[in-house]
């Protein structure tokens, strides 16, 4: 006997070989087969074997990829971040075959982008790689919760009190950013879930590490950003959770395959919209 469930979210069917996104769909299961069906709003349907498939990941659809039409963008873009972001460089190495950055320039043409990310860098590593942009992308914080760098507070940020806690040393980012470039245009992006990568990280993404728990750099950023009314690309809220990051990553579980990493551009799409806009 069939059963029919419909729902419009988007739906992630996450296989051995390959990783298929269908959205706005009607989900049919059938009871005591090793099969199912996804049927689409336009009827097409989608036939799977149970020992093909690995997991169905549900959301809600916030990242989406953008229906946007790839268009040139007058203005260059600097990127500053960890491996995550510095991996779009370097995928003859690693097996995946695309960043997010290349992802998002594919949509959105910018004049000129340069990746200034580095390797395994914490926040603070990140104030001699400012180089003259009209717009700066800031992808940090797995590293800083890694090395137990102390969150601080946004009085840190507000008063530049140069205590070394990651709330100071964002200051001294944007302050360097905006000496470049008075007119820059910035995003903050929340660091992507992760945990595990050979002990590196704690077991779950939601553990704490050294006394610091990963969403306490993200609030921090959201704060950060909300006073200084910049767009935030929420990675942490949009990007995978305990379920879905091995699923979403190449190794266990810190930097994204080309599945993670499509969901991040579609993220940071939608910021980089909110100030194309403008």
């Amino acid at each position: 006997m069939e059963r029919r469930y419909y729902i419009s979210i988007k739906v992630d069917i996450i296989m051995k070989k390959s990783f298929l996104t269908i959205i706005l769909c009607a989900v049919a299961s059938v009871a005591m087969a090793q099969s199912f069906t996804v049927y689409e709003n336009d009827g097409k349907t989608h036939g799977f074997n149970d020992d093909e498939v690995d997991s169905i990941v549900f959301s809600t659809g916030k990242a989406q990829a953008p229906s946007v039409e790839p268009r040139k963008v007058k203005g260059r873009w600097c990127s500053l971040g960890t491996s995550i972001s510095w991996l779009n460089d370097h995928t003859d190495s690693y097996p995946i075959t695309k960043g997010y950055q290349t992802r998002v320039m594919e949509k959105l043409q910018f004049t000129d982008f340069k990746n200034k990310a580095v390797n395994g860098g914490t926040l603070s590593s990140t104030t001699s790689e400012i180089v003259l942009a009209d717009y700066y992308t800031i992808e940090h914080g797995i590293n800083d919760w890694g090395h137990s760098t102390p969150v601080g507070t946004l009085e840190d940020y507000i008063k530049n009190k140069k205590n070394g806690t990651f709330a100071a040393i964002y200051r001294q980012v944007i302050d360097r950013i905006f000496i470049r470039n008075p007119k820059a245009r910035v995003i903050l992006c929340t660091p992507r879930k992760a945990y595990g990568f050979n002990g590196y990280l704690p077991d779950h993404w939601y553990d704490p590490y050294n006394g610091i728990y990963l969403e306490d750099y993200a609030k921090l950023i959201r704060e950060i950003a909300a006073y200084e009314s910049f767009p935030v690309a929420d990675f942490f809220a949009e990007c995978g959770g305990q379920r879905q990051l091995s699923y979403l990553s190449y190794d266990s579980a810190l930097h994204p395959n080309d599945a993670g990493f499509q969901i991040m551009a579609n993220v940071l799409i939608q910021a980089f919209e909110k100030i194309l806009a403008e």
